[in-house]
């Protein structure tokens, strides 16, 4: 979030971050980490129970005890919330570009690949160009078919589909892909409706970030970069005739951060035990 600040400010929105930890532990954290945005401290959890996203699995006793679930609200101006997005794991959050994409669509000006074939052009990228084990970003292929051109959407029989995977690796874990609605075209020819797209469609894909470091160190390279390859496969057709179906090769490459393992100094976290 810290990073992303004039992004999300682009696109309207103000952000904070809410804790269950004491000031005096945050003002810590955002003294070595140079964070700018504000940090809310909630130690005794009142905020965090008001929401309803107080951690039931943690017991009482605990020091982790008062942790909320992780996840973010998106209030309007009204103070009405709009969205949100939490996780099942501590360990899987969403990236404040995923939020963006899923949200409003909007990029955060990350590195951009234009793939030209003969009957559209592919533009690939994702919701982050780095980022931290753990988080959930997106990767996007957009395609703008050329006038009078469609593609076959999934459910057609008889033609191939459009189809994206993801090779496997140890560094991710890709989740569950939808396709967008698709529209029905009549074919006077063979006298079918099939399902197609035409002009512009978007595609976007979830991954998690492995947040085994020892798996995600193997799938990195000597530059600490994740690449993340695929292909996407189509039949593209016009008014005549139906073209040979094309498989393109497509690749993400992201940079993978160290995380700040780094406590809160100890008389900072014993004050902050008693409190809870």
């Amino acid at each position: 979030m810290e990073k992303n600040q004039q992004a999300l400010r682009r696109s309207g929105l103000g952000v904070c971050a809410i804790s269950y930890d004491s000031r005096e532990v945050l003002k810590a954290f955002a003294d070595r980490s140079q964070i700018t945005i504000p940090l809310l401290a909630d130690p005794n959890s009142v905020i965090i129970r008001a929401f309803g996203i107080l951690n039931t699995t943690v017991p009482i006793g605990q020091m982790a005890y008062g942790v909320p679930y992780p996840g973010s609200f998106l209030v309007n101006e009204q103070r009405v919330v709009v969205a949100k997005f939490f996780e099942d794991d501590y360990r899987d959050r969403y990236s404040v570009g995923t939020l963006l994409i899923r949200q409003f669509g909007s990029p955060l000006n990350t590195r951009q690949t234009t793939i030209q074939q003969d009957h559209l052009t592919i533009k690939t990228y994702a919701s982050t160009d780095s980022t931290f084990s753990g988080s959930r970003i997106s990767l996007i292929v957009e395609i703008q078919l050329m006038d009078m051109v469609h593609i076959y959407a999934p459910g057609v029989h008889g033609y191939l589909p459009l189809k994206w995977t993801l090779i496997p690796s140890e560094g991710f874990n890709a989740h569950p892909l939808s396709y967008p609605q698709s529209s029905t075209l009549f074919l006077p020819a063979i006298k079918e409706q099939v399902p197609v797209y035409e002009g512009t469609v978007r595609l976007i894909q979830d991954v998690s970030i492995n947040p085994n470091s020892q798996s995600l160190l193997k799938a990195l390279d000597s530059s600490k970069e994740l690449m993340i390859g695929g292909s996407l496969q189509y039949q593209a057709c016009d008014e005549k005739i139906c073209y040979l179906p094309q498989t393109v090769p497509l690749k993400w490459v992201v940079k993978i951060q160290e995380l700040d393992r780094q406590r809160a100094p100890e008389h900072l976290r014993r004050e902050n035990q008693i409190q809870r």
